[in-house]
């Protein structure tokens, strides 16, 4: 018996048995990511958030995110990066001051809480000034076609 008769008896065709959903649904939201004008590095994160799933390795995600706000955002200058992190930083000052309120903290506690507040706000600032600094000596990053 030949060897495609056997696959069509048995239906055990290797390339019929490819997960081609699964990669066919990511490479369609990628093309609607681009379509719709998403940044770069959203779409890689959508990427590695696929990919974390997929493979089952917890913190894939978040690592990749990590590597592009340093590498992207801090050292080569790249505002959106720098502003996803700003948003973010601003977001957790708000529940650190929200919790700040909670009288249920003893004196130390708010102590404690307090310094994370300062320490919000001066990171805060510290953003501002990088993504004003880029915006004001970079171009737009554009990808070159090689």
């Amino acid at each position: 018996m030949a060897e495609e008769e056997k696959h069509a008896k048995t239906g055990d065709d290797p390339t019929v048995m490819q997960p081609h959903g699964r990669e066919q649904q990511i490479k369609m939201e990628i093309l609607d990511m681009i379509h719709s004008g998403e940044s770069p590095f959203d779409i890689i994160y959508h990427v590695a958030k696929w990919l974390e799933k997929t493979s089952g390795e917890p913190g894939y995600a978040q690592y990749v995110e990590n590597q592009i706000r340093s590498i992207y955002g801090l050292a080569l200058e790249h505002v959106k990066p720098m502003q996803n992190e700003l948003h973010e930083v601003e977001e957790r000052l708000k529940r650190i001051e929200a919790s700040y309120k909670n009288p249920a903290f003893t004196e130390e506690e708010h102590i404690r809480i307090g310094f994370a507040i300062e320490r919000h706000k001066q990171n805060i600032e510290r953003l501002k000034i990088l993504i004003q600094k880029a915006e004001a000596d970079h171009t737009k990053m554009i990808i070159e076609k090689n």
